[in-house]
């Protein structure tokens, strides 16, 4: 991993996200990138507002970003950190800056939502998952760094888990960390072709990554967000890893996103991978 990408809004969910990516980055050795948006507000209203200059706002954010780097450099010598800014909204210019810098990881904070402001609002966070092509990592803004041993990873045995589970195992052996790989059934496939699934995935994983710290486990739950949350809570889980899967126009309308709503509703890390069907 050369390169990771974080925004901020400077807010304290963003401060929390940027502390575990550089906690995180520790035994990466990644360059890390600092990266901040900002929009002109454009008010439809027959009241008289000054509204702040592109240069103002421009400025605003330089200042702030350059005194947040100041400070993490002070926390985190030696480690490589640089800034960048653009104007536009943050999921376009998150996702486009991903693309430029070719970065190999976006780690952002998120913030728990339900109800109609997660179907009709939802999440910034959500957005550039299901945009950028390089993994985003969601971090809830209750969840603290406190180091990696064991991640779970939420597969449907389809062909590109193969490759993002070698990621993940790249990640895992920076920290010595158990990586289970879990699959959650609903009940509507035979139990028989489950396991005979489950063992076809754990031979190719095992010949393939030479890596002793894995394991496999089959949970039979029919709400599979709420049973993802259970195992995790039970094992202590530090990261989940879900795929986030290219979806039509109407797939999106009609049928939601687990991997979006689990962003949602984890209370630890989510680290997602965009694929391709």
């Amino acid at each position: 991993m050369k390169t990771i990408l974080v925004p901020t809004d400077f807010s304290r969910n963003s401060d929390n996200a940027i502390h575990f990516a550089l906690e995180l980055n520790k035994k990466m050795k990644a360059k890390v990138i600092l990266f901040h948006s900002y929009v002109i507000p454009v008010l439809a209203s027959d009241i008289p507002v000054i509204i702040p200059s592109d240069d103002e706002l421009k400025k605003e954010a330089e200042q702030n970003i350059s005194l947040l780097k100041e400070k993490l450099q002070k926390e985190y010598q030696g480690m490589e950190i640089e800034t960048l800014l653009s104007a536009g909204y943050a999921e376009d210019e998150i996702t486009q800056v991903s693309k430029d810098q070719k970065t190999d990881l976006v780690v952002m904070g998120t913030q728990g939502s339900s109800g109609l402001r997660e179907v009709l609002i939802g999440s910034i966070t959500a957005a550039v998952m299901e945009d950028t092509e390089c993994p985003v990592l969601a971090i809830p803004e209750n969840a603290h760094f406190k180091g990696l041993r064991r991640i779970v990873f939420a597969t449907s045995y389809a062909d590109n888990d193969f490759e993002n589970v070698e990621k993940v195992i790249d990640i895992a052996r920076t920290a010595g960390a158990d990586v289970i790989l879990l699959h959650v059934s609903n009940g509507d496939l035979d139990t028989g072709y489950e396991y005979a699934a489950i063992e076809t995935f754990k031979e190719r994983i095992r010949n393939d990554s030479q890596y002793e710290k894995v394991s496999f486990k089959l949970l039979e739950s029919r709400d599979v967000i709420e049973g993802l949350n259970f195992y995790l809570d039970e094992i202590k889980a530090d990261m989940i890893v879900m795929s986030m899967h290219h979806r039509t126009f109407f797939q999106k309308i009609f049928s939601k996103s687990k991997t979006k709503q689990m962003a949602f509703h984890t209370h630890i890390p989510l680290l997602a991978f965009h694929v391709n069907e």
